[in-house]
């Protein structure tokens, strides 16, 4: 499966994220802006997708809960989400 485009909202430090992925991607900026996060993002996913000790509980507490997990601009929208299309 080739993923071709990721939404995410209120993930880590991003509000809301709409992004087409190409074959080849370069994520390039200053530090903090959110490069390791997005990376993350697509790990997660792989987490989540594991057939041996994966799924979505094990993959929210091996990054500290759900409040690690959530924007903290999240307050007036608490609910995370996404979604990936492929």
């Amino acid at each position: 499966m080739i993923i071709s485009q990721i939404k995410m909202k209120n993930w880590r430090n991003f509000r809301n994220v709409d992004t087409p992925l190409g074959r080849r991607m370069f994520l390039v900026g200053a530090n903090a802006l959110g490069k390791s996060n997005f990376l993350d993002a697509l790990r997660f996913l792989r987490d989540i997708a594991k057939t041996e000790g994966g799924g979505l509980q094990r993959a929210v507490s091996e990054r500290g809960g759900i409040s690690k997990i959530r924007c903290l601009a999240a307050r007036k929208e608490p609910q995370a989400g996404g979604q990936v299309c492929s």
